[in-house]
């Protein structure tokens, strides 16, 4: 070490320790973004995250690394005048001349991709074409220069000095860097953010290291340096980049799962609708037949029916559980308009002050009168349930009927969706819907967990009818017992 102090010199020392250092910086560098991109790729989320210049700055890291190590090969050979020093030398030079030719050409490349043909702009990516083939006269004098000395030459003592075509060379090399920083200016509305970042780096300290190196001697030269700060400062802009990347695609996906459950719960809302404006106006149809002076009272349920429940099958939000109590007994007045039915129906509501996602118990109350009981029956019974114990409020809605397959897909002929109830349960309360049978009934059990959005009761529209506070203890619902304003008569 000491003797290759005193031959080189203590500039070349220091530019050797700094290469060096920056070789192993590099290997670093390019293990840490390719283990990084095999990684991403495996990732469920970021293998969807298109990281921009990934590929690029990987490349470019790769001919800095050659670059460096050619300049490391030839700057420890210099002094030596062995036949291997020799060999070594001249690889190194011509090397190092070669790998500064392949960045040039490889960084018009990047910006003819990322420019002309991002931008369709084939005029543009046939004058950067052109300007990468200025790049072969170039390197047809780096071919000629160890028999003619035109770029760079040897002294006895194998020692490297530049020649005449040295400032051709350097020349031409910044004729591309100035072509290459006015070209990103002009299009620089067209170009993503980063990628001109990435370059203004890639033009503006290389340039000054070329200045820097014509104005100076053989034994002072700044390319390397500035090369290396360059890409020091890529590869920070590059993670940082990466970063925000990929949280605007997080941020993105969870915008995009948001918009899709609320659509998902729009659609769910939507094909309960129908469901109940076509039972409730069917009842009304056979009542104006059997008794026209009721169909009046009849319509005036309907209405009030429907100021329950349409306004809340329009927004996903939850509703008052009074609310979907009064559903039920409109539903219970325009039921008893015909004669025949004898069932009755209990409400033992002991737990009131909470919250529901709209349409979530109407619907079962109104499918276990319909399809689980014999309504034409008084043994008919259906009961609703409500209490509240440690794990959340419940609503049972339970019928002694015959029962029906716990595993199908609906509840009764042309009954909501089990599924669908369940889903919209969980993605507006987190909540559940569970199905048994117990002791001859069939319940329907929901739970609404105390934790979450069910226990914020939205105003607004349902303010009126929350204020009602209207509360059954143990009451039954009988034909005849339901009065004009859809409370029971007890």
């Amino acid at each position: 070490m000491t003797e290759m102090f005193q031959r080189v010199g203590t500039v070349t020392m220091i530019r050797i320790i700094i290469e060096t250092w920056n070789e192993i910086f590099l290997v670093l560098l390019i293990a840490i973004m390719l283990l990084g991109a095999r990684k991403d790729k495996n990732d469920e989320l970021l293998s969807q995250v298109d990281i921009p210049m990934t590929g690029e700055l990987i490349g470019f890291f790769i001919l800095v690394f050659f670059y460096n190590l050619a300049d490391d090969m030839s700057l420890c050979c210099g002094g030596l005048t062995t036949p291997v020093a020799r060999f070594m030398m001249e690889a190194g030079v011509f090397l190092y001349y070669l790998m500064g030719a392949l960045l040039t050409i490889y960084f018009l490349q990047v910006i003819k991709i990322h420019i002309a043909n991002r931008n369709d702009d084939t005029r543009l990516a046939r004058i950067i074409s052109g300007y990468q083939l200025l790049a072969a006269p170039a390197v047809i004098l780096l071919i000629a220069t160890p028999f003619a000395d035109i770029l760079y030459s040897f002294t006895e003592d194998n020692l490297y000095q530049r020649e005449w075509g040295f400032y051709l060379w350097q020349g031409f090399t910044l004729g591309i860097f100035l072509f290459a920083g006015i070209l990103v200016f002009i299009y620089r509305k067209q170009a993503d953010p980063f990628f001109l970042r990435i370059i203004a780096i890639a033009v503006v300290f290389p340039t000054v290291g070329f200045i820097m190196g014509m104005l100076s001697s053989a034994t002072v030269y700044f390319n390397n340096t500035m090369v290396s700060i360059s890409e020091l400062i890529m590869f920070m802009l590059y993670e940082k980049n990466k970063t925000e990347v990929t949280l605007r695609y997080g941020y993105a996906l969870e915008h995009a799962k948001t918009e899709l459950a609320e659509t998902k719960l729009t659609l769910m809302q939507a094909q309960i609708k129908p469901h109940f404006i076509n039972n409730a106006m069917l009842a009304i149809q056979e009542v104006c037949v059997t008794d026209p002076e009721k169909a009046s009272e009849l319509i005036g349920h309907f209405a009030r029916y429907l100021r329950n429940n349409i306004d809340a099958t329009n927004s996903a939000a939850l509703v008052p559980f009074e609310q979907e109590v009064q559903a039920i007994k409109e539903y219970l007045a325009i039921e008893y308009a015909d004669p025949a039915k004898r069932f009755s129906f209990d409400f033992d509501l002991r737990a009131v002050d909470f919250s529901v996602p709209s349409l979530s118990i109407e619907p079962l109350a109104e499918n276990a009168v319909k399809h689980g009981i014999d309504r034409y029956s008084e043994s008919g019974r259906v009961v609703l349930v409500s209490y509240e114990d440690e794990e959340g409020f419940h609503v049972e809605v339970r019928d002694n009927g015959a029962g029906f397959d716990l595993n199908a897909e609906t509840l009764g002929k042309g009954g909501i969706g089990l599924a669908n109830a369940e889903s919209r349960l969980q993605q507006m309360c987190g909540g559940r819907l569970d199905i048994r049978r117990e002791d001859g009934w069939t319940v329907a059990d929901i739970t609404i967990p105390k934790k979450g959005k069910a226990f914020t009761p939205p105003r607004g529209k349902g303010e009126r009818l929350d204020k009602r506070r209207m509360i059954f203890r143990s009451t039954t619902v009988r034909k005849g017992e339901v009065t004009s304003d859809g409370n029971s008569g007890n």
